[in-house]
């Protein structure tokens, strides 16, 4: 199923998956193919460069011929929703490891 994403640990995930690497061509971020050498960069330049051109990544695990680059308002209908329940435990992690507290059920 496809999925849109600006987490960049979801790029990192889908990149080592289908063993792309960041690239910039113009100016411009592409994820190049195995051998393909032209324009390799590094993730931060990488990422600068998504974040100035506004771009999300769509993927499917199960099709990695799916996955492209596409502007931030193409990828929003294909964000995952989560629910109010989700959102709140993700805010009381947050909450937690910014005071430093250990997560629930460590020793």
């Amino acid at each position: 199923m496809k999925t849109a994403t600006s987490d960049r640990g979801a790029f990192l995930y889908a990149a080592g998956l289908q063993q792309l690497s960041p690239a910039l061509e113009g100016g411009r971020p592409r994820l190049a193919g195995h051998g393909d050498t032209a324009g390799r960069c590094g993730w931060e330049a990488f990422f600068a460069a998504v974040d100035r051109a506004r771009l999300t990544l769509v993927f499917d695990p199960e099709d990695p011929s799916a996955t492209a680059l596409v502007p931030a308002e193409e990828g929003r209908a294909l964000e995952p929703r989560r629910s109010l329940a989700e959102g709140l435990e993700r805010a009381r992690r947050f909450a937690r490891a910014l005071r430093g507290t250990p997560p629930a059920g460590s020793s």
